[in-house]
């Protein structure tokens, strides 16, 4: 009779056990020149050197991207004493295969006018710089992370 009572318990904690979690949805989004069009302000930077993050109040620094529909940008940066911008034209394009988890886009930028602004670890393209569109709808910058830059990450205000 005792094991009777155990079978129906044994089932049940097997059964609620094997249930899966239903991970959070992936927000996905099209990579469009009208997705882009706007302003996007630095929201958050991670040290790529000492896991450190720096996001909301304690980011000292002001970046903004403004990108409107016709190809053309404009970056503004501050940071203390040094302010600087400049603009130029960009172009979207696919995402390299090894990226695809968590990207859906690139955007290569050409500064063109005024100062030369660019967040990269590319020698010979001074004057280029690459951000990448999340899968979340942020644009960031990982490709000055290898020279010990940070990771920037910017959301469309």
């Amino acid at each position: 009779m005792k094991k009777l009572l155990f079978t129906p318990f044994l089932f049940l904690l097997i059964f609620s056990a094997c249930s899966e979690v239903d991970p959070e949805p992936e927000i996905i989004i099209d990579p469009t020149e009208s997705f882009l069009t706007g302003e996007w302000k630095l929201v958050k930077s991670r040290g790529s050197m000492i896991d450190v993050t720096i996001e909301g109040e304690d980011l000292k620094r002001t970046e903004i991207y403004t990108f409107t529909d016709d190809g053309t940008f404009e970056k503004y940066t501050k940071d203390d004493d040094y302010e600087a911008s400049g603009s130029g034209s960009y172009v979207l394009e696919n995402v390299p295969e090894e990226m695809n988890e968590g990207y859906v886009g690139m955007i290569s930028l050409t500064f063109l006018e005024g100062d030369v602004i660019v967040g990269n670890c590319t020698s010979g393209n001074e004057e280029i710089e690459t951000l990448l569109i999340s899968k979340e709808g942020q644009l960031v910058n990982v490709y000055w992370a290898p020279c010990d830059g940070p990771w920037l990450y910017y959301d469309k205000q």
